[in-house]
């Protein structure tokens, strides 16, 4: 069932500026991937697992509720971290801020579909 989840992940990387895209557990463990050649994936993803970590702590110390999404732009791209289970995260990377927007759009309509292929597997 996992390559159900990869060809979700897919249609991100159909996106030029795309990087990475990943389902992540909450610990920073890589559950499926695809990303560009030379893209340490491991890495990022153990990294990225701290950032939505330090985005629900702020969340809680300011009394607004659950993180949601959390988006981090960069000189040279951005990264999105979307929490899609309890136990699991989608994050993205990419290497422009260009195509934030339908960035986004493709993970709104997504992510019902990000949660099933995870649970099926």
């Amino acid at each position: 069932m996992s390559s159900n989840l990869k060809s979700l992940l897919g249609r991100f990387r159909a996106l030029d500026s795309v990087e990475l895209a990943a389902v992540v557990a909450q610990d920073g463990l890589l559950i499926e991937a695809t990303a560009r050649p030379g893209v340490d994936i491991d890495a990022i993803c153990a990294v990225a697992s701290n950032g939505l970590a330090m985005a629900e702590a702020l969340g809680r110390e300011i009394d607004k509720g659950q993180t949601m999404q959390t988006l981090l732009e960069y000189q040279q791209g951005l990264v999105l971290l979307e929490p899609i289970s309890d136990d699991a995260m989608f994050l993205l990377m990419a290497n422009t801020r260009e195509e934030l927007g339908q960035v986004r759009f493709l993970v709104a309509i997504h992510r019902h579909d990000l949660v099933n292929a995870l649970n099926a597997i």
